[in-house]
């Protein structure tokens, strides 16, 4: 089996009731640099990304998700639905996302994707199942090559 690596903290994904209104925080209040938006239209997710510098020689990343405009059945409608605005996923970054699907499931973890999918900002994802990890979602993410 091959073996992979985590590499770090991607981004921590923000839940946000008023999407604007964390859009303005984050840029003006806190002048944290936007990344891009992206609409994963599969997930009916809007996601807004944020550069979060963690000190000089390192940084991490803020993701906003939204309902898609004009949805209330994709995952981040039920979420706030459900749970309310908050940190909805912690997301680490993987040098291999197949091998770490791989190793999570010959250690019996409960994986939401089974194979990588597409993610925002040129990436393959995989969520793990809150069920295998205390109860927090957690998303496996590979850069693009």
């Amino acid at each position: 089996m091959a073996e992979f690596k985590v590499l770090g903290v991607n981004h921590l994904g923000l839940a946000a009731k008023d999407p604007a209104k964390c859009r303005w925080f984050l840029a003006e209040a806190l002048g944290l640099k936007h990344l891009g938006d992206e609409l994963v239209a599969s997930q009916k997710t809007l996601t807004a990304m944020y550069e979060a510098p963690v000190n000089a020689s390192a940084q991490t990343r803020l993701e906003i998700v939204a309902p898609e405009d004009g949805t209330t059945d994709g995952p981040i409608s039920k979420y706030l639905e459900k749970k309310g605005a908050g940190i909805h996923h912690l997301a680490v970054s993987v040098n291999d996302i197949d091998a770490a699907i791989a190793h999570m499931k010959t250690l019996g973890v409960r994986m939401v994707d089974e194979v990588p999918r597409s993610g925002a900002h040129h990436t393959r994802i995989a969520f793990v199942h809150p069920e295998s990890t205390g109860g927090i979602l957690i998303e496996l993410v590979q850069e693009s090559r």
